[in-house]
Order: structure tokens, then sequence, then C-alpha cells
């Protein structure tokens, strides 16, 4: 009865030992299981904070980017209607009334006039004209700028499209009267002019 009872203990002894074994052993298993369970969350909680910042730093980035491209976009908008603008005006003050001025042959004979009276009377000059007037000057015309300059020679060109071109034979010196140059003498004043009327702010 006695060898009974000592093997009964001894087997609750070594199932006892077994239990707390086993039990030892899974809380160290959970202990691992936790320690990796926050291991891992903290490292995706890492990376989620680092794709986060990544992508606040890209928007970021983007929008510098697209508001630097919509501000250089503006000022080539505004700078281009300027130029429209400016041309628009040009067309009306100077392009459309010069060609209608330089199509005027009374116009161009008060001009060629004016020019030849600023030479001496010996002066020997040549007179360049399109060829588009050679039938159209009027005698009187002809007449006058002879009682001028009696050294004056008149020459009609194909090449020169309006206007008059005055020049010694003498010298390099010449006067020259064309619509492209009466265009050029003001355009650049009259774009002077519309930068200070139209595009400059006050303060």
């Amino acid at each position: 009865m006695t060898d009974i009872n000592n093997l009964d203990i001894l087997t609750d002894k070594i199932y006892q030992e077994g239990i707390e074994k086993a039990e030892k052993k899974s809380k160290g298993i959970l202990a691992k299981a936790e320690a990796e369970r926050i291991r891992i969350l903290e490292e995706a909680s890492y990376e989620a904070k680092k794709i986060t910042d990544d992508a606040t730093s890209e928007a970021n980035r983007l929008s510098r980017s697209v508001e630097k491209e919509l501000q250089l976009k503006g000022k080539q908008l505004i700078s281009d209607l300027k130029g429209e603008i400016q041309n628009l005006l040009s067309r009306k003050i100077l392009k459309e009334p010069a060609k209608a001025a330089f199509s005027d042959v009374s116009f161009i004979q008060s001009a060629i006039l004016e020019a030849i009276a600023s030479w001496k009377p010996a002066d020997d000059l040549e007179l360049l004209l399109p060829k588009s007037l050679e039938n159209r000057l009027e005698k009187s015309f002809q007449q006058s700028i002879s009682d001028y300059s009696k050294n004056l020679t008149v020459t009609f060109n194909d090449q020169l499209q309006g206007g008059f071109r005055i020049s010694e034979n003498s010298d390099a010196y010449q006067i020259s009267f064309t619509e492209e140059d009466f265009i050029s003498l003001f355009s650049q004043y009259l774009e002077e002019q519309t930068t200070k009327i139209l595009f400059t702010t006050s303060t």
C-alpha cells in the first residue's frame, strides 16, 4: 500500500513539474510573441509615418512646382497680352495711317519738297522714287523740285515700295523717308508711351 502511495506522489510530482515547465514555456512563447507583435507594430507605424511624410513632402514639392509654373505662365500670358495690345495700337496708330499717307501723292510731294529744301541749291542730288509713282507725279511738282535744285536726278525704282530717298551723288549721306522708316522711327516712342500709360502700376 505504501508503494502505491509513493508512486502516486511521484506521478503527481512529475505531472506537476511538467505542467509548470509547460506553463513556463508557454509564458516564454507568449512573451516572445508579444515582443514580436510590438516590434512589428512599431516598424509598421514607422513605415506608415515615413510614407505619410514622404507623400506630404512630395505633395508640397508638386504644389510649389505647379505654383511656380502658374506664375511663369501668368507672367508670359501678361507679356503676350501687352505685346498684342501694343501691336494692335501700332497697327491702328502707325501702320494704317502711314500706309494711307504714303499712298497719297500730295503728301509724298510735300514731304519731298520739304526734304530737298534742306540742301543747298548747288548740291548734286539723286531722288529715288517708287516705280509706281512715275506716271502719278504732277508736272507742277516736277517743276517745283527742279526750282529747288538744278542738279537733281530723279530715278524710279521697282525695289522701293513707297516713300522716297534723297542722296548726294558726291557723298554717302542720304535721307530715307519710306513707310518702314516712318513706322520704325515712331514705334519705339509709341511702345514707351503705351507701356507708361497702360502698364505702369501707380503707387
